[in-house]
């Protein structure tokens, strides 16, 4: 079962990074995935070899006049494997899913695995009204894109992840969430889920039809992230 580590705008020095990392060593967990801040990537690949590195964000332009943007072309260069696109931080920054779409076909010109976060703004319980957001994000994400091989989608609607305090989704809607996109791609795609993990709560969604699951503040408190993953581990 895929574990991504998101995390975020931490630690902010490169000695907590190493620490974090060795940690993550020790778990003896083979299919671990991270994305670290940008200026830490070069190091952590150079070092940890038996992990699977990634970007937390991409520019949708190759190259340009685009100060402070880091391109596809430039992570895949240092050893990158994958991006995060559309999370819903930065979709609060003002990123829309037309933007994100371009970093999709981006990421797959370059290769990457993009790992594509998913899912409604707002709390909804009509499945009827669910349905219709999904099918519409779903139509722009990936407007133009046939082949999703290179995709991993990550539900995580953005009322549910930790920092909101409304999580985590109720299993049913997750349910029902598998079922749509199972419908509408026909095709093999990894599905991951990633509304507020907590060690407390993960035992919800070990039996459901998924992939993995994308964990962001968990993936920093070493204590809990090791129940997590030995929770992952039984079940496995």
């Amino acid at each position: 079962m895929l574990i991504i580590a998101n995390w975020k705008m931490n630690p902010l020095d490169i000695k907590n990074a190493l620490r974090l990392l060795n940690f993550y060593k020790k778990l003896k967990y083979k299919d671990l995935w991270v994305a670290p801040p940008y200026v830490y990537l070069p190091i952590l690949i150079k070092r940890f070899k038996n992990f699977t590195f990634g970007a937390q964000n991409i520019h949708y332009e190759k190259s340009g006049a685009y100060t402070g943007e880091i391109s596809a072309y430039m992570i895949k260069k240092i050893g990158c494997k994958f991006v995060i696109i559309n999370h819903s931080e930065r979709r609060k920054m003002g990123e829309t899913l037309e933007i994100a779409n371009l970093k999709i076909k981006q990421a797959l010109k370059n290769n990457l695995i993009s790992v594509v976060c998913f899912g409604e703004q707002k709390k909804i319980d009509d499945l009827k009204k669910l349905k219709n957001i999904w099918n519409r994000e779903f139509n722009i994400l990936f407007k133009d894109i046939k082949n999703f091989k290179k995709i991993i989608l990550a539900y995580e609607p953005s009322w549910a992840i930790s920092t909101q305090k409304m999580g985590p989704v109720p299993k049913e809607i997750v349910k029902d969430f598998l079922e749509w996109i199972k419908n509408k791609i026909n095709s093999q795609i990894k599905i991951l889920y990633g509304g507020s993990v907590f060690p407390e709560n993960i035992e919800n969604y070990l039996d459901l039809n998924i992939n993995g699951f994308l964990i962001g503040s968990q993936s920093l408190k070493p204590k809990n992230f090791k129940i997590i993953i030995n929770k992952i581990k039984n079940v496995v």
